[in-house]
């Protein structure tokens, strides 16, 4: 399935070289920006370090590892549908589905972040693809049951789950998938988004006592934060169906 609903944010969202939906950096952190009575406008956007597209971090993890970007897409969506805070029945967490233990070895402190956990992946496979001399076949099947289990088979495995997993990645692979206007927060800016959303309570509630100012301004700048998470939201839980839709057609 094909995006081209790359974000269309509002000259507040974007950088100093003018991208949008990439990169949104300020130079002040929420807390300076409070202590100078600043608008809430102004501390909000101190506070977001980092949003940045789905897309750009798997050509980037892609470029450093030597990697097919569509093979790598491939196994973000067959693995969770791209959806960062995935939570397997195994424990397998985040966007490329790394267990605890092996995001740990791959230098993964927090899975639930995108970035972090597309770049584990990307490093993983790339070292099961150098194990098993490019042979992807194989590199996924160890991504799926092990290499343990490819070692002891001499090959793919003999369980269904990695088999149709296989097929599956390979197929994903052969497709175009756009993610520009899937975007995706760190979490340095996931926690500075709560901070303005408990900042804007206070403001409501008039217990705010950081001489802060809301005006109509920052409130359609809220509006445009909201409108853009729900989009991000809108297009990953997308691609979630067309997985679920995709499998169900397979059982038929």
């Amino acid at each position: 399935m094909e995006f081209n609903q790359t974000a269309r944010l509002n000259p507040y969202l974007n950088s100093a070289n003018g991208q949008q939906g990439i990169h949104t950096d300020y130079e002040n952190n929420l807390m300076s920006s409070r202590s100078k009575g600043a608008s809430f406008q102004d501390s909000v956007k101190s506070a977001l370090a980092v949003t940045e597209s789905m897309e750009g971090i798997f050509q980037e993890a892609a470029q450093l590892y030597g990697l097919d970007v569509n093979f790598l897409k491939a196994i973000g969506k067959a693995e969770s549908g791209f959806n960062a805070r995935a939570v397997s029945s195994a424990g397998a967490q985040g966007v490329m589905q790394l267990m605890p233990a092996t995001a740990r070895s791959l230098g993964v402190e927090d899975s639930f972040d995108a970035r972090s956990n597309i770049m584990g992946g990307a490093k993983y496979i790339a070292g099961l693809l150098e194990r098993y001399q490019g042979d992807k076949v194989l590199a996924l099947s160890a991504y799926n049951a092990g290499s343990g289990n490819v070692d002891k088979y001499g090959g793919v495995p003999p369980f269904k789950e990695t088999q149709n997993y296989v097929q599956k990645v390979l197929s994903y692979a052969g497709e175009d998938m756009d993610l520009s206007g899937v975007l995706t927060t760190g979490a340095a800016g996931s926690s500075a988004y709560q901070s303005a959303l408990e900042t804007l309570y206070g403001l409501s509630a008039g217990t705010d006592s950081m001489g802060l100012a809301f005006s109509r301004e920052d409130a359609r700048y809220m509006v445009e934060m909201m409108r853009l998470r729900m989009e991000t939201m809108f297009n990953t839980q997308l691609l979630s169906d067309e997985e679920e839709s995709g499998a169900a057609g397979s059982l038929i």
